[in-house]
């Protein structure tokens, strides 16, 4: 039996399984209330006459509620600790001004007990460290999970035989907690732990955010720094002896562990100025170490006037939290951050600003109205100057377009530059890495790097040398990932969506006074209703086990987890699901609506080749498809959940305005897919390309019984674009036009099982763009295309692998 389970049985001892509540209706009610009613409106709820007469709850009153609530066993305990401050500024009475801070946190040690021991982890738990190979010679290495990668590894040969590790991953940031006006912020800090498989994860604490007016402001922020060090060394204490000795722990398989939490990653708090590398001295120096840097600290806090602490752009915090964390190395625990390092910084405030600067914020709005539709692609229809709140999904929608979007209007040197940027960019964010896609990271850098001063030869970089902190991080990417996994791992984006859940949220629902101890009350309660809705998911599944036996039979032996070695294997599958179905449409409003000229013609040549008799004539009826959804094989480079690897390709007809009720009307809906085919073409042999064309799906239909021809599947009007040639050496990009013959458009009806996925091509705009094409007649309009390798992760790392792993069969 897990812990979990065995503290609230015992919190429970003697009472029903529903604890305080009567039944499980009661239960439900209650659970619905917590989650969606307001505490100040939980009153008025309850004295609703239609809850008082037909559901009567025992609890009558929110007191009453509250305290059932507060019955239920809850979580780890928060604690208060208060600091005290001496500014460096007097009052009248020359006297230091002080202040006071409150630091509400949880033990990190119990944390590390609650996950470890929580059941619901139990099949995304590791306890020891694995290797994963791609191929069965075991020359290409896989890294996602944290203990597929170095740090645990080494660590795991330090520490004595049969520990079990559990690393530690923290983060933070100060958000704000009032919406529109007010100073109320607050500053989580998030734990994790790395045993747990990165889509899962959190337990949060706060810190204080002062006012710090006792200091001057001379001093304020070297105090705010200090302060941040106390505060973090109170909540971190705990873990000094267990990292050292160890602590046993039940585990979520009901093993009993010798557990070693060890702190191994938490962004930016090596003491080191914001503008300063925290992992590296400088450009070409080596990494930064313990030793170096108390050592500065400590000639700092002596007085001395030092040059090289200055120069490291160290901060004088005399004793900085991490010094006495054993086996943690801070210096080694700065992981990538995609969203503020790479989306945010590299793209949007560097890449972005230089392209605007030469080739103007009209031309670049004017690009971005114009992109063909996609059903996966945001359309910016008012062009991206004009968006005025910016997020990682914006800053996603914009990268998925803009190597195509800006192709022919730069300089071969711009455009390998940008190229190798996105390159970099989308590597990073694999959810797996091979020795292949870890190689390519690097090679995306280093083109980046050697060609990167076209910018400042053009002036759009105003300043004359490459000193950015964000560009610079990009050099240790490779080694961070081999270090710690995968970079989609520690995303600075799942943090700030733990804000609106954890801070805003709580803070919502107190008075908005004295709100971090509501706060916190607020989130045990959540807490508390979260845990015991899976004790009984636990014992309605057959696992309750009143004489507390373990369902495994050997709840208390202490296993010696050492670590293994497994040989992965990718498999392939695809399935096809079809919807949205029209009912007896003509073929010549097909024809008017589709715009497919040919579909008669071509339904005509599949009919005669599958041995029919009766030609198709304009009046007769087609019950057609408006999407077809396929499922992508799943590849462990791109794919984590099932929900991304739906694919919808779209064979809609406009839809007409109505007067009444008034509704807009809708553009038709058409998309490119890649198509397989038996063709062979030189330049796509032995990629992930290899026999596969694109084409525009414009028609998905069941054929008829009148035409007396047997088929397994519905089929597909499509209009074909020319076969892949070889890329172009700048953009990297496949160029294709439509295919023509007898300048009508070369029309093909096949089986829907021929569509191998979705596709996106984007115009080839040139030096400018045309300012008659729109996004609704672009695909018409324009004559030459680029295929778009960036439009998903996906199909970038099918088309950037050219392993045979990576292809789709």
């Amino acid at each position: 039996m897990s812990r979990l389970s065995h503290v609230i049985r015992d919190e429970l001892k003697g009472a029903d399984v529903l604890g305080p509540f009567a039944n499980g209706e009661e239960w439900e009610l209650a659970k619905w209330s917590i989650k969606n009613v307001g505490h100040n409106a939980t009153e008025s709820f309850l004295k609703l006459p239609i809850i008082k007469r037909r559901v009567d709850p025992d609890f009558k009153t929110k007191d009453q509620f509250l305290d059932r609530i507060d019955e239920l066993p809850s979580g780890v305990e928060w604690q208060r600790r208060v600091l005290s401050l001496i500014g460096d500024l007097k009052d009248e009475d020359g006297n230091p001004l002080t202040e006071d801070l409150k630091l509400w946190f949880r033990d990190p040690v119990e944390c590390v007990h609650e996950l470890m021991g929580n059941p619901v982890f139990r099949k995304v738990m590791k306890y020891s460290p694995v290797k994963l190979f791609n191929d069965a010679e075991e020359r290409s290495e896989s890294i996602d999970e944290m203990w597929t990668a170095q740090w645990w590894w080494e660590l795991q040969k330090v520490l004595p035989p049969g520990a079990t590790i559990s690393p530690i991953i923290l983060s933070s940031d100060k958000t704000k907690l009032s919406q529109f006006k007010g100073d109320k912020t607050a500053w989580p800090v998030y734990l994790t732990i790395g045993n747990i498989a990165k889509d899962v994860r959190r337990q949060a604490s706060y810190l204080p955010v002062g006012k710090f007016n006792c200091f001057s402001e001379k001093m304020r922020s070297v105090a705010r720094y200090r302060t941040f060090h106390q505060c973090m060394t109170m909540l971190t204490s705990s873990l000094v002896e267990p990292g050292q000795k160890g602590i046993t722990m039940t585990c979520a398989d009901s093993f009993v562990r010798r557990v070693f939490p060890i702190l191994a990653a938490y962004c930016l708090v090596a003491c080191c100025m914001e503008n300063q590398c925290p992992i590296c001295n400088h450009e070409d120096a080596g990494i930064r170490t313990h030793t170096e840097t108390e050592l500065l600290l400590d000639r700092n806090k002596d007085g001395w006037r030092d040059v090289e602490f200055e120069a490291l752009g160290i901060h004088p915090v005399h004793e900085p939290f991490w010094s006495k964390l054993p086996y943690s190395n801070i210096f080694q625990s700065f992981t990538p951050d995609l969203l503020h390092q790479l989306h945010k910084g590299v793209f949007k405030d560097h890449l972005v600003k230089w392209i605007t600067e030469i080739i103007g914020t009209k031309e670049l709005d004017e690009r971005y109205k114009s992109m063909t539709n996609d059903s996966d692609i945001r359309h910016f229809k008012n062009g991206i100057s004009s968006v005025s709140q910016w997020t990682g999904a914006e800053y996603k929608a914009m990268q998925k377009v803009f190597v195509g979007l800006i192709a022919g209007s730069v300089s071969d040197n711009v455009m390998i530059c940008v190229r190798a940027a996105l390159d970099f960019i989308y590597y990073s964010s694999l959810h797996c890495h091979s020795t292949d896609t870890l190689t390519a990271l690097q090679n995306a850098l280093n083109d980046f790097h050697a060609h990167k001063q076209i910018f400042i030869d053009l002036e759009a970089r105003k300043a004359t040398h490459f000193n950015i902190p964000k560009l610079h991080a990009m050099k240790h990417y490779v080694a961070l990932i081999r270090h710690f996994g995968s970079a989609d791992g520690f995303n600075t984006e799942s943090p700030e969506r733990l804000h609106i859940d954890y801070a805003k949220n709580a803070y919502r629902a107190s008075n908005k006074k004295d709100y971090v101890i509501q706060m916190t009350r607020w989130l045990q309660r959540q807490e508390a209703v979260d845990r015991f809705t899976l004790f009984l998911d636990w014992t309605e599944n057959g696992e309750y086990k009143a004489d507390g036996a373990s369902e495994h039979g050997m709840g208390r032996e202490l296993m010696d987890d050492t670590g293994d070695i497994t040989v992965a294997v990718t498999s392939i599958d695809l399935d096809v699901d079809i919807t949205s179905l029209l009912r007896n449409v003509s073929a010549a409003k097909i024809i008017q609506q589709h715009q497919t000229s040919y579909f008669l013609e071509a339904l005509d040549v599949f009919l005669t080749a599958h041995g029919g008799v009766i030609k198709p004539l304009a009046h007769n009826g087609f019950d057609l498809f408006k999407t077809i959804t396929l499922t992508l094989p799943r590849i462990s480079f791109a794919s984590c959940t099932s929900d991304r690897l739906k694919n919808i390709i779209r064979a809609s007809p406009p839809v007409l305005p109505t007067p009444n009720p008034q509704k807009s009307g809708e553009s038709a809906h058409m998309d490119f897919a890649l198509i397989s085919t038996n063709e062979r073409n030189e330049s796509t042999e032995g990629t992930a390309l290899e026999g596969l064309r694109v084409a525009l799906v414009c028609v998905l239909f069941k054929l008829p019984a009148v035409y007396r021809v047997q088929v397994a599947h519905p089929l597909a009007y499509i209009e074909w674009y020319t076969p892949f040639s070889n890329p172009n050496p700048h953009s990297g990009l496949y160029t294709l036009k439509p295919s023509k013959r007898n300048r009508h458009p070369c029309g093909e009806i096949i089986p829907v099982t021929r569509i191998v996925r979705n596709a996106h091509l984007i115009p080839y705009f040139g030096c400018e763009k045309d300012r008659s094409w729109t996004s609704e007649n672009v695909r018409e309009k324009c004559k030459v295309f680029s295929f778009n390798p960036y439009r998903d992760l996906h199909i970038f790392t099918q088309f950037k692998g050219g392993h045979a792993h990576f292809k789709i069969k």
